[in-house]
This record gives structure tokens, C-alpha cells and sequence, in this order.
């Protein structure tokens, strides 16, 4: 996920005593050129921010939008702030992760390849095989006879969601290396620049784009039903 710089805002709606980014410049994650892309005005909204999605004009694919809203701002003209997040399939990424089970990539490849050819049926159906992969890599085989959302249910006890969390706890430990870095007591090279920034694009990631999408998702999968 990457913050678009308040220069390469190009307008705005005001939303309360917010002014909300209503166009913005930036670099398409899918096809790479850089564009004026129009943010849709019907926010997904939750306590964490708004969630919004605007089309390469270009490639036309939809790129997703996370406003920030402040909870302290100090004035009525005060703009939030907008990142963009990136897209595209995860493939070339778990291919990568050793503890992905195998079944789950070639479904899940599977998946993408009959999406990609327009085959509704089978995208569904190699969905729930990609679904049930998931379910079973961390309940196991035993609970296979049950329904999806019985399985669903049981998930979060078998996951520790918290740990990527409480395991960053002793990276900023006072005594750290890394807390002397942000103290500025401590040197901090290129390198460590930049893991320090996939530090916080993976946090910010993972505590307010992957839940404000996945709410997006199941208002708009409701909405179909």
C-alpha cells in the first residue's frame, strides 16, 4: 500500500469537516502508468476510515482506496489521508511461502485461470475448492463432513491473529536497536530504510485495508444474494 502525496491530489468532497480526496494521481498498480483516477463517492465507511475504488482509465481495472479519517483534526479544511493498495492476485507471492500447502496454490491457480476465462460455474467451483483448501491447511481433515460456515466458525480459535501484532513488541523494545533508529540515537542505513517502510505498509495493511476490503466485499456480496 502506498500513500499518494497531497501534491498528487487533484480535488476533493468535504465529508463532515474532512476534505475527502475525489481525484488523485498516482501510478495504476496493475498496469503501471500514471493517471488521474476519479474515486467513487459511495464510501464504505467504518470507524477506521472510508474504502473506495476507482478504474485505470487506461487499463480499466479497479484499483482500492483507503481514506484515513483523523480523530483529532483541528480545522474544517483539514484533507485526510489516501493511500492506494495494490491489487493484483497473490499468486506470485504464496507460490513463494514454503507453509502454503500445495493443494491450496493449484486451486487457487485454478481459480484465477476459469475467472480469467469468464466461466462463472467454475470460478464457483473451484472457489469453494480454494475455500475448503484454506479451511482444512488449518483444521485439519476431521472437520471435512462439516458445512462451510460450521468450519468458518471454528477458524479464528485454530488462528493467532494477534501474533503479527504482539510479535513487532520486542523489535521496539526501549532497548532496541530499532527504537534507537526512531529515537534518531542510532544510524539508519538504505536498507533498513526500506524494510522499515514494508514494516509499515504490511501493518497498515493488515489492520485497516484487509478489513475495510473484506467488509466491502460482503456488502456487496449481500446486496447480490
Amino acid at each position: 500500500m502506498k500513500r499518494i502525496l497531497p501534491g498528487s491530489i487533484l480535488s476533493f468532497n468535504q465529508y463532515g469537516h474532512l476534505k475527502i480526496p475525489k481525484a488523485v494521481k498516482c501510478e495504476c498498480p496493475e498496469c503501471g502508468k500514471t493517471t488521474a483516477f476519479i474515486l467513487k463517492s459511495n464510501y464504505q465507511a467504518n470507524k477506521i476510515g472510508l474504502f473506495s475504488q476507482g478504474n485505470c482509465p487506461f487499463c480499466k481495472v479497479t484499483s482500492s482506496f483507503v481514506i484515513m479519517l483523523k480523530e483529532n483534526h483541528t480545522g474544517t479544511n483539514e484533507a485526510a489521508d489516501v493511500f492506494i493498495y495494490d491489487q493484483r492476485q497473490p499468486l506470485h507471492q504464496i507460490e513463494k511461502q514454503p507453509d502454503i500447502p500445495g493443494d491450496l496454490i493449484r486451486s487457487y491457480r485454478s481459480a484465477l485461470k476459469v475467472h480469467q476465462s469468464n466461466d462463472p460455474l467454475a470460478t464457483a467451483v473451484m472457489s469453494k475448492r480454494v475455500l475448503e483448501s484454506v479451511l482444512k491447511n488449518f483444521l485439519g481433515e476431521d472437520t471435512n463432513g462439516l458445512p462451510l460456515a460450521d468450519r468458518f466458525k471454528q477458524l479464528p480459535s485454530h488462528i493467532d491473529l494477534s501474533k503479527p501484532i504482539s510479535s513487532l513488541s520486542h523489535l521496539i523494545d526501549r532497548d532496541s536497536t530499532l527504537q534507537q533508529m526512531l529515537d534518531l540515537e542510532h544510524d539508519l542505513d538504505d536498507e533498513m530504510a526500506e524494510l522499515l517502510m514494508d514494516l509499515l505498509n504490511g501493518l497498515i495493511e493488515y489492520l485497516y485495508v484487509l478489513p475495510a476490503k473484506l467488509e466491502m466485499t460482503h456488502g456487496r456480496i449481500e446486496e447480490k444474494l
